[in-house]
């Protein structure tokens, strides 16, 4: 199977908007990826906010990962997919004081 036809990436753009109405009540302003399919299983779930106070207080809610995976089971992720996906919760201000800006320096 070559990177381009894997499905999880369809599956990924199905889960982020999904995703970002969960959450943009708490803060979450966009959702970003990071896989290696098909080499590896999971996926990075980056759940973006504006503030670190935002960013902080979703950390702390033990229930935001479950709901985070919850998701990638409804739109059609394998049982072994959610399991090795991680989430993360990063705030733009954080990007910006730490890594230049880029949400590609932060996710690397």
């Amino acid at each position: 199977m070559s990177l381009a036809n894997d499905r999880r990436w369809e599956l990924l753009d199905s889960a982020g908007p999904i995703l970002t109405a969960e959450f943009g009540a708490r803060g979450v302003i966009a959702t970003r990826f990071v896989g290696a399919f098909p080499d590896l299983p999971g996926a990075g779930v980056w759940l973006c906010t504006t503030t670190d106070r935002e960013r902080d207080t979703l950390r702390n809610d033990a229930t935001v990962v479950e709901t985070a995976l919850e998701v990638l089971r409804e739109v059609g992720f394998s049982p072994i997919d959610v399991a090795r996906s991680a989430v993360i919760v990063e705030s733009q201000q954080t990007v910006d004081q730490d890594f230049e800006g880029s949400w590609y320096y932060a996710m690397r």
